[in-house]
């Protein structure tokens, strides 16, 4: 091996370790690998655990851009809130939760540790963001001590907030402008590092090219720091923590610095709703990624949570957001839920269907084999009639 593929070998690795992001089962990660058509993936099957797994990201230039869409780990109803959540994609097992149970007035103090949301001195819940801890505990912190209408209006509200597409709309354009200044700069670093100094290195050997080298890595890595040290205080002006972390993350390990731009686009509209993301990114696939997150608050999976009072709270919270779906998808697309959610193509032969994995069946059982706990549907007399007609 010559010493400019022992470099580029050294640098990959890196580099390549940087390109790696997890998702967690309560995300889904939109992401353009070309700065061009936008996609949804959930967690990975593969490469994880029961909490989520590890994707990658587009390596190559231009890089593209990525932003997650969060759904917050508690359930909320005017009577208390609950650390269990149906949005929970499917993995190789499920997602352990708490499922503890609070009500409002057994609440005195709320406060976080970075990702982790403590109630009366105990941890609560762990986020998947140090942001979205201090948002619920906002949330809890203005509920508490109100009514029990209030508190339904406030939750609503919290609800609401996630579907505002104008505001939405917003922040991407800022972050997409910032973003964009960088893309270049990271470029060029890349192709620097991956293309023009194993190169060099190769002709002219490694021995005399190796102090030149670490000048022109810490330049580069110094001014796309100084890019994204100003365009992290624009957008996140009070996550300071991160922002200096991160930069001496890049300082120290120059090829992180190409992925400044990540770091930067990753979270930037986690506080928006995934169902508006879906339709603010993607195009055909809409309708699927949206039909996805809904069937999860229509036709959820228990997993043996039993507690009456936990039920209550998790049903209701479901059926809020259920109905800030429908209002979203009304406005934005003239679409209601029971148009995405309908039953898929009747085959001819199938009797039944699953509303939750549109599996079509000719059992007699009343429960889907696969989706336990969610009852079949007989298809309707409508669509019988059509597909003899056909």
């Amino acid at each position: 091996m010559t010493d400019g593929e022992t470099l580029l070998l050294v640098l990959g690795v890196l580099y390549l370790s940087d390109c790696l992001v997890w998702v967690g089962r309560r995300s889904v990660l939109f992401s353009a690998p070309w700065c061009r058509s936008w996609r949804a993936s959930l967690a990975p099957p593969h490469f994880g655990n029961a909490n989520g797994g590890i994707t990658c990201l587009n390596p190559l230039p231009p890089l593209g851009v990525a932003c997650f869409g969060r759904f917050p780990p508690v359930s909320f109803s005017p009577i208390g809130m609950c650390a269990f959540t149906l949005h929970v994609a499917d993995g190789p097992a499920r997602l352990q939760q708490s499922a503890n149970v609070l009500r409002y007035d057994a609440i005195a103090e709320t406060s976080t540790q970075g990702r982790q949301l403590f109630v009366n001195g105990s941890r609560f819940v762990k986020c998947d963001t140090a942001g979205q801890a201090e948002r619920l505990v906002q949330l809890i912190e203005r509920i508490k001590n109100q009514p029990d209408e209030a508190r339904e209006q406030l939750v609503r509200g919290f609800i609401a907030s996630g579907f505002n597409r104008e505001m939405a709309q917003q922040q991407l354009d800022r972050c997409i402008a910032l973003a964009r200044r960088m893309r270049w700069s990271c470029s060029l670093f890349f192709l620097l590092l991956y293309v023009a100094v194993p190169i060099v290195a190769t002709v002219y050997g490694l021995a005399w090219l190796i102090m030149p080298v670490a000048a022109v890595m810490l330049v580069g890595a110094g001014l796309i720091s100084l890019q994204y040290f100003c365009a992290h205080k624009a957008l996140y002006p009070a996550n300071k923590g991160d922002r200096v972390s991160h930069v001496a993350k890049m300082v120290m390990c120059p090829p992180a610095a190409i992925r400044s731009q990540d770091l930067l686009t990753l979270e930037c509209m986690a506080e928006f709703h995934p169902v508006l993301l879906a339709h603010l990114f993607l195009d055909k696939s809409a309708r699927k990624t949206v039909g996805t997150i809904i069937r999860e608050l229509k036709y959820p999976i228990w997993d043996g949570l039993t507690d009456a009072e936990a039920v209550a709270i998790v049903s209701w919270h479901a059926a809020a957001e259920s109905d800030a779906c429908s209002e979203f998808l009304r406005v934005a697309c003239a679409e209601g839920v029971e148009d995405i959610l309908s039953p898929p193509q009747w085959d001819g032969t199938s009797s039944v269907y699953c509303p939750r994995c549109s599996c079509q069946l000719t059992t007699s059982a009343a429960e889907c084999p696969d989706c336990t706990g969610i009852g079949l549907r007989a298809f309707s007399v409508t669509q019988t009639s059509e597909t003899t007609h056909e």
